[in-house]
């Protein structure tokens, strides 16, 4: 019995530490990627609300609803694991019997003052859980805040996309777009766009849950919008004389800037999202490999040369370049390519000309176990 009362308290001690640890990892000091306890959360979350529902209409809401309900059931939780683990500590400690032990964690926890142990050493362990219980609902004070301010913080880039990508966004509108305004050239809105990159890499590799939030517009998904920025700024580059040297030209300094932060932004993004793709690559090394074969993209080279085409004479590219335009397009989109599908199949994204018109087909989060989440990557035949 003595035996079964010291396992009670070393696993009433392991489940108290894993909340804390859990806690402090996703708002005090938070990393890429779901702990433990958020990664149960959200899977269980999941399968509670996500179905393939008849009615496009309810199976949208319920979608909707999945991120909120998921962050806010989290603190419940922690507190739910909190109280199990110190009516074990309490019980291991014979308090009593398992349900008094039960009734002491809840009372001190939540500060009700109901049911107290004897011993100065049982009612020191309960002002230590009073303590805890206190310093999570501070956390959950300055959780939400946090996710909703950054939430409103990516609604805002897509609001400045949307007059110049269109709705839904695309590569091609943007481009056109910018031209007709005389924008092309101007660095502040390339500036712009990749400092609100930037905020997202910080807020969503932290944050791997401001993932599923849903956007304000179901047609501005902002996958698509950072994805038809992307797609923009590699057409742009394809189609342009590259130059490492001071002097290169203007109009590409904005694309290559753009390229630089967003792609391994979205990259980091599908990783903290459990998603099984490679880690990001520098934009200069996929150039680089343009004097090779074009690897395997979904984008196909038919789209890109009607894009070339329905862009001209804004992109000028004489028949015989073609193919090298291609092959450099082919490279840089590779280095998102798979982030771009995997998180339009995990966002179930509205659909979206090149970015998020061909999802992967993603799987249920993991429950337990943090390995990534499974994908099918297979396109679906061209019309």
């Amino acid at each position: 019995m003595i035996i079964l009362r010291i396992g009670a308290v070393l696993l009433g001690t392991f489940l108290v530490m894993s909340v804390l640890i859990s806690a402090l990892e996703t708002v005090v000091l938070p990393r890429n990627g779901f702990t433990s306890i958020a990664r149960f959360v959200f899977a269980v979350a999941d399968r509670i609300l996500v179905h393939d529902w008849r009615k496009e209409e309810r199976r949208a809401n319920l979608r909707a609803l999945y991120a909120p309900i998921a962050l806010v059931s989290l603190p419940l939780g922690w507190m739910i694991s909190v109280t199990v683990g110190f009516s074990f500590i309490f019980w291991g400690l014979k308090t009593g019997s398992f349900q008094r032990s039960v009734e002491v964690s809840g009372s001190s926890l939540f500060t009700l003052g109901f049911a107290e142990p004897s011993g100065n050493g049982r009612i020191w362990l309960t002002f230590v859980e009073a303590t805890i219980g206190l310093g999570l609902v501070a956390l959950l004070i300055s959780y939400l805040p946090t996710i909703y301010s950054a939430h409103h913080g990516r609604e805002k880039g897509i609001s400045v996309l949307r007059p110049f990508a269109g709705t839904p966004p695309s590569p091609i509108d943007l481009l056109a777009n910018l031209q007709r305004l005389g924008a092309m050239d101007n660095p502040e809105m390339w500036t712009t766009t990749a400092s609100w990159m930037l905020e997202l890499d910080q807020t969503h590799t932290a944050f791997p849950a401001l993932c599923y939030f849903p956007e304000a517009s179901a047609d501005q998904s902002w996958v698509a919008s950072v994805g038809t920025m992307l797609d923009g700024a590699a057409l742009l580059l394809s189609a342009s004389d590259y130059s490492t040297e001071e002097n290169a030209a203007q109009e590409i300094k904005g694309p290559m800037m753009a390229m630089a932060y967003g792609m391994p932004t979205l990259v980091r993004i599908g990783l903290a999202a459990a998603l099984p793709i490679p880690q990001p690559v520098l934009v200069v090394d996929l150039i680089a490999l343009a004097s090779g074969p074009a690897p395997d993209i979904s984008i196909r080279r038919e789209e890109y040369i009607a894009a070339l085409d329905r862009l001209h004479p804004l992109l000028q590219v004489p028949e015989e370049r073609r193919e090298a335009c291609w092959r450099r397009f082919a490279c840089l989109r590779s280095g998102y390519d798979q982030a771009i599908r995997g998180l339009a199949g995990l966002t179930m994204a509205t659909p979206a000309p090149w970015t998020t018109d061909r999802p992967a087909e993603v799987g249920r989060p993991r429950v337990f176990t943090n390995r990534p989440i499974n994908v099918d990557w297979a396109l679906p035949e061209p019309d």
